[in-house]
């Protein structure tokens, strides 16, 4: 049993490594999709409410149905990278000092542990350690992120 659950967290891990390493990615999905919003409908605007609807309105023509279809598509792609991107902000933001310079080094600027440890001064050892604390804290901020 304790084996098990120890896989399933190293397994969590990976997932929310992952994210970690395509946050830059995100973010530059997000601006293009941005774009393509942007040209397929000028002047987008869109409302999303609690009860889940999301409302779609152009400051200009009037979307035909395939057009609506892509808009909603691509308006689904891009709040997606967007709760993944501001969730990993915030975590990031109730973090320690070190612990944040630790994912910006490691996973956000992409450098490996070597570089890292160069970075905040520290010996390879301890930024594994370093590594091992802040995981667990991200962990429980955004276990969420991996059903995404």
């Amino acid at each position: 049993m304790n084996g098990s659950l120890r896989k399933a967290e190293k397994d969590e891990i990976k997932k929310l490594e992952t994210h970690l390493k395509n946050y830059t990615t995100y973010k530059v999905a997000i601006r293009i999709i941005k774009k393509q919003l942007n040209h397929l409908v000028p002047g987008f605007v869109s409302r999303y409410e609690v009860d889940g609807k999301v409302t779609i309105e152009s400051l200009g023509d009037e979307l035909d149905r395939l057009s609506s279809v892509k808009v909603l598509k691509l308006y689904e792609e891009w709040l997606h990278y967007h709760i993944i991107v501001t969730s990993i902000d915030e975590a990031i933001a109730e973090l320690e000092e070190t612990e944040s310079q630790f994912v910006t080094s490691r996973y956000l600027k992409g450098k490996t542990i070597v570089q890292t440890s160069f970075d905040l001064g520290y010996s390879e050892k301890y930024v594994f350690n370093i590594r091992k604390v802040t995981l667990k804290k991200l962990l429980i901020s955004l276990r969420c992120l991996i059903y995404l």
